[in-house]
């Protein structure tokens, strides 16, 4: 553990990091079956290891490095806006890769074709896992201390590795050998790995602000006062920690949807989309509405020089489903971190 770690990391630290020591235990006991299960596709268990498969193997981990290099190319900042969503979604593709591995002895002549599928699953998850780690680490911290609590998750993680690669030969050494049989003990491992990294998730406080937890952290505090005015109550503010318990990180989220009385709000669509919102799409009804309302949003910049950023509404229904319409948000390219918390605020 880290040093001094009752005062040095934050109360979540512990919980999450035993749900992903289960989920390190776990993982790599699957990786181990299904490596023995590549192993008999390629004709070990005869006991002869040809050229042709060697050549095979070294192909399949070049597919795999260069899948990792295009996949950092194109997510970029979205393993620091949405490292939650990053590392869930990096540990289902690595599951995936490790099953593409154990039905390659079904059929072994497509062993190049899997082996390489699977590669390239393999280095993205590993990528968004180590891309992702410094985030999460970091708000674990509560003094200068990043460096110790990464190691320390490294040493945890090789524990768990060793632990998890220990089980996976027992069990392996216990099965009679058929692929069926690994199957029946691969599935409860894999599906105990991705449930322990689901369950640490939720105690992994990001304290930076996307449009789920904007919307967590002020949705409650935006409300009508008695005057009828808008109005802010500080109280009913969220802190990182209470938003983190409810946060929506298997999927991304990309629009507050519509409920029966607010219509929903929607961050930066693009303009030439906005029209095929509407139900009547790609009429020129549709399409006049949509100028109209960018027009509008456009000119309330005539009382408000210095704020960068757009408001429009359309109260027709749209393709997210609600007869009460959306607001639309854009962000001027000038806009700073405070711009975008007050535009967010009067879009709420």
């Amino acid at each position: 553990m880290p040093a001094d770690y009752k005062n040095t990391v934050t109360p979540e630290y512990i919980p999450y990091t035993k749900w992903q020591f289960i989920h390190n235990v776990f993982g790599a006991a699957s990786g181990v079956l299904s490596t023995q299960a590549m192993l008999y596709a390629m004709g070990l268990g005869a006991g002869s290891l040809p050229l042709s498969a060697a050549i095979n193997w070294v192909i399949k981990d070049g597919f795999g490095q260069l899948g990792g290099v295009v996949y950092a190319t194109l997510v970029g900042q979205r393993f620091d806006s949405d490292p939650k969503h990053q590392r869930f979604w990096s540990t289902v593709w690595l599951q995936c890769a490790t099953w593409l591995e154990m039905l390659t002895p079904l059929v072994p002549h497509l062993f190049l074709v899997i082996g390489s599928v699977a590669n390239v699953g393999k280095n993205i998850s590993w990528l968004a896992i180590f891309a992702t780690k410094a985030s999460v680490n970091r708000n674990f911290c509560r003094k200068e201390n990043l460096g110790d609590v990464t190691a320390k998750f490294g040493s945890q993680a090789t524990a768990a590795g060793l632990l998890g690669t220990a089980t996976g030969v027992l069990i392996g050494a216990t099965m009679d050998g058929s692929m069926y049989t690994l199957l029946i003990a691969f599935v409860p491992l894999s599906l105990i790995s991705l449930w322990a990294n689901h369950i640490s998730l939720f105690y992994a406080i990001t304290p930076s602000l996307n449009l789920e937890r904007a919307r967590l952290l002020v949705g409650d505090g935006a409300i009508t006062a008695v005057d009828g005015k808008l109005a802010l109550d500080a109280n009913a503010i969220k802190a990182p920690r209470e938003v983190a318990k409810t946060e929506e990180f298997v999927r991304q989220v990309h629009h507050i949807t519509p409920t029966a009385d607010l219509p929903g709000i929607v961050v930066s669509r693009r303009l030439d989309k906005v029209a095929h919102d509407m139900p009547a799409r790609r009429s020129q009804e549709s399409q006049d509405r949509v100028a109209h309302m960018v027009a509008s949003a456009i000119e309330q910049q005539t009382g408000a020089p210095n704020e960068n950023y757009y408001i429009g509404y359309l109260p027709e229904s749209t393709a997210y489903g609600s007869k009460n319409g959306n607001v639309y948000l854009w962000f001027g390219d000038k806009a700073s971190n405070s711009d975008m918390l007050l535009a967010f605020y009067n879009a709420m």
